[in-house]
């Protein structure tokens, strides 16, 4: 049994929370090149809009200038990795079940009702960026899901079929898993 997942599957509180949002929003700013959002807020909600807007904004001017969105891509994923390792190894992840526990949990967080499934399947029913993001800012935006998820459950590749952001009912992707990690 893994205590600390369990606790904070319980509950997690808004100043954690808005630790996380913050370190995210860091780790965005250094990949793009750009100086993160103030995040100053005690409100959850208010620090994912500016969050949001920061990421749809800086995506958005990327697009616009030509920016090279592989490489911004790649870089967004190698931050991102690097959180989902920090917080495994902060929530002492052990196995699978555990690292989809994470997953879901971290997502919950964020404002998103993510579901990762045993064989890789992802699926998305609501996402609080839905509203924020064009198209193209979410696969670009997709790069942070793609790291986050390799830096927690192993190495792979999260590949999408549908987009909340393209108009569909919902996400769904499958995440391929090339070395687990725990």
């Amino acid at each position: 049994m893994n205590v600390r997942l369990l606790i904070a599957e319980i509950r997690m509180p808004s100043r954690r929370r808005l630790e996380k949002v913050r370190e995210l929003a860091a780790l965005t700013a250094r990949a793009l090149g750009t100086i993160p959002p103030s995040i100053t807020d005690r409100s959850v909600l208010r620090a994912l809009a500016a969050y949001a807007k920061f990421t749809r904004e800086s995506a958005d001017l990327a697009v616009r200038n030509g920016a090279d969105l592989e490489r911004l891509g790649a870089k967004l994923r190698e931050e991102a990795v690097g959180f989902g390792r920090s917080l495994a190894a902060a929530f002492r992840i052990r196995d699978r079940r555990q690292a989809l526990r994470l997953l879901r949990l971290a997502y919950r967080a964020i404002g998103i009702d993510m579901r990762p499934g045993a064989d890789g399947a992802v699926s998305v029913r609501r996402c609080f960026f839905k509203d924020y993001y064009a198209p193209e800012t979410c696969r670009l935006i997709a790069s942070l899901d793609e790291g986050l998820m390799a830096g927690i459950c192993g190495e792979g590749k999260l590949v999408f079929t549908q987009r909340l952001t393209a108009g569909e009912p919902g996400c769904l992707a499958r995440f391929i898993l090339e070395s687990p990690r725990p």
